[in-house]
């Protein structure tokens, strides 16, 4: 009965994790840190787990497949429709070489690949 319930609060918690993601995707519509070959994987493997957990009869091993399943394939979604999608933040620096956006703690550009330059002071 415990088991149960602690595996019930554990599909709970595993879904709401990607559900969070989905949310996060959704109101920054950023998604190059994310990986689209890597959620795709994942997406499959979910489903053929299920289609394993169908076969063998288990409901709670099917329901935490389809409960990680389908936000999956909705972060796949996301991550192919904001793809050309930039959160923009006024201090972060620019790349020198392609002029994209960088996040400061890059030390080489997502874009271009060249390696972040350091700041130089200005004189007055």
């Amino acid at each position: 009965m415990v088991l149960d319930i602690f595996s019930w609060a554990a599909i709970v918690i595993l879904s709401i994790s990607y559900w969070f993601q989905i949310y996060k995707i959704q109101v920054h519509k950023e998604v190059r840190d994310l990986s689209l070959s890597y959620n795709i994987l994942l997406a499959i493997g979910f489903g053929i787990l299920a289609g394993t957990a169908y076969v063998e009869k288990s409901l709670i091993f099917l329901v935490k497949q389809i409960a990680t399943t389908i936000p999956v394939i909705i972060i796949i979604i996301q991550i192919i429709y904001h793809k050309r999608d930039r959160w923009h933040d006024e201090n972060d620096p620019s790349c020198a070489s392609c002029k994209e956006e960088m996040e400061p703690y890059w030390k080489h550009c997502a874009f271009c690949g060249e390696k972040k330059q350091a700041k130089t002071e200005e004189s007055a």
